[in-house]
């Protein structure tokens, strides 16, 4: 099987076609016939018959490969939520506007950028079939451990790594302690908030809303570029992983299958 790098798998959707997850998934789609009762998609999954140690295997493997791809997919998905804002009567009410629209928008993504890396390890923990609790895995529980360090695979995470690392301690602000912090936000919302004052004349609400305008204009096009920089370098830096992830998962499979 030829696992040379050939392509740069810089989306969510081309890293859906990368080798590693077609055969994980289309192995997975076939044990989940043969194992798996009828009933449609359930979470609490109902089986014919408990899987055998290499189908369990697989199955985890698809599982978490899964859940890391869906966090890529809501990264890209974050750049069209924040360009596209079209608020409701009921939104309006609720007091959602162009900044708390915005401001969810960046905290989700600052959020996901980390949850990318956090289910990578799992995903690799679960690689080399070592079923480490998730909230006990960690980067250096991973690349210490002495089945992977070994490979080539801490080397390899590396620049998954350093593309999201930027953000790593607004995330755990944001779960932690406070709101995302940013003077454009702030000054997005002052223009927001004064903007909708029923008490200003109507010339000087004007000039406030093209300041808005103007403002989120500039916001989004600077975080759009951003984003779309840091999801091509996590996509790449993960197109190339999988390729070294590709073959051990074939030996392990295979040896699974032997015992």
């Amino acid at each position: 099987m030829n696992m040379m790098n050939t392509t740069n798998h810089e989306t969510y959707y081309s890293l859906s076609k990368h080798p590693f997850v077609k055969e994980v998934f289309k192995k997975g789609m076939e044990i989940h016939k043969e194992i798996v009762k009828p009933g449609g998609f359930k979470i609490d999954t109902k089986y014919k018959r408990d899987p055998t140690e290499e189908e369990f295997y697989c199955m985890q493997i698809g599982f978490y490969m899964a859940h890391l791809l869906t966090v890529l997919q809501q990264m890209e998905h974050t750049i069209l939520y924040m360009s596209n804002f079209s608020p409701t009567d009921s939104m309006k009410k609720a007091g959602v506007n162009r900044s708390t629209h915005l401001l969810w928008s960046v905290e989700n993504y600052i959020v996901r950028t980390q949850s990318v890396y956090d289910r990578l390890l799992i995903l690799v923990d679960r690689l080399f079939h070592i079923q480490n609790q998730p909230n006990r895995i960690s980067h250096e529980s991973i690349v210490t451990n002495t089945h992977i360090s070994r490979t080539a695979i801490p080397d390899t995470l590396k620049p998954v790594k350093s593309a999201v690392r930027r953000y790593y301690h607004d995330r755990n602000t944001i779960i932690h302690e406070a709101s995302y912090l940013n003077e454009e936000l702030r000054r997005i919302e002052a223009y927001a908030i004064l903007s909708s004052n029923p008490d200003y004349d109507e010339a000087y609400v004007k000039g406030l809303k093209e300041d808005l305008r103007w403002s989120v204009r500039d916001f989004i096009r600077n975080r759009k570029r951003e984003y779309s920089r840091i999801n091509r370098n996590v996509c790449v830096s993960l197109g190339n992983l999988f390729y070294k992830m590709h073959p051990i998962f074939t030996k392990k499979y295979g040896e699974l299958c032997a015992k």
